[in-house]
């Protein structure tokens, strides 16, 4: 597996896709909570992943379908070490056409905040809308690192346990921001606590945040799906994981 991918901005051809899919799959699964944290050295803590963004070279790219067809977020590993983060997102989209494109996400720390100097800048100092973050975004944060392992894993009837593979996206929330393009993709991890004590659901929610350069025409937030504004950014929210949401046709 030497092509599995190993450093920032690095294509995602179809082979990485696969052995950096399959390293997910196949890890220990109590071990998986250290794929989203890194070790600092200096003080002997360990640091926990707060969001994702695609490269600039991979927006560009991005920006180029014209209409996206499937949208699939898979979960993936990158060799590494405790010092690093070593996992990462893929975007699997095929367009219109049929054509398949991957795009992986590199792992980003919580941004460290200035203090707001008056009420006024308080709002627009959060990084993402308070809503959302009292949703889910806090949860991920402050969860025990021992128990970031169960967020994955899914135990439903009588089928031995399972751990997440990929999320459906569905297509029709992207697809109004294309003709005017994207400046910037990010997924943030969450946690859903109405999830987390059910074993047959997964309770790691990822919410995907996109930076347009121009709101479309089009009132998107009547389609199936749940949108949220927070300043420049929209956050689509609820991608279903699968299992338990899919069937093998899903794949």
């Amino acid at each position: 597996m030497e092509n599995v991918i190993t450093q920032e901005n690095t294509l995602i051809t179809e082979e990485i896709f696969n052995e950096s899919t399959t390293l997910w799959r196949n890890a220990d699964v109590l071990q998986l909570t250290h794929h989203f944290h890194k070790l600092d050295p200096t003080i002997g803590q360990y640091e926990r992943v707060y969001y994702f963004s695609m490269s600039k070279d991979d927006v560009k790219r991005f920006n180029d379908i014209q209409e996206i067809k499937t949208f699939t977020m898979y979960m993936a590993l990158k060799r590494g070490y405790k010092e690093k983060f070593t996992f990462f997102p893929i975007f699997k989209i095929v367009d219109i056409e049929g054509n398949i494109q991957y795009f992986g996400l590199e792992a980003f720390q919580k941004p460290k905040i200035k203090e707001p100097q008056n009420k006024e800048s308080e709002l627009g100092s959060e990084i993402v809308p308070l809503t959302f973050k009292q949703m889910i975004h806090d949860n991920w944060e402050q969860v025990e690192m021992s128990l970031v392992d169960d967020l994955f894993t899914v135990k439903a009837n009588k089928k031995p346990m399972e751990r997440v593979l990929f999320y459906k996206v569905t297509a029709d929330l992207i697809n109004p921001y294309l003709p005017n393009g994207i400046e910037k993709i990010k997924l943030y991890p969450g946690l859903d606590m109405n999830k987390f004590q059910y074993k047959d659901m997964i309770s790691f929610t990822p919410v995907i945040g996109i930076t347009p350069k121009e709101q479309p025409v089009e009132n998107i937030l009547q389609r199936a799906g749940l949108i949220e504004y927070g300043d420049n950014e929209v956050f689509i929210e609820y991608l279903r994981p699968c299992p338990p949401t899919c069937v093998l046709s899903d794949k």
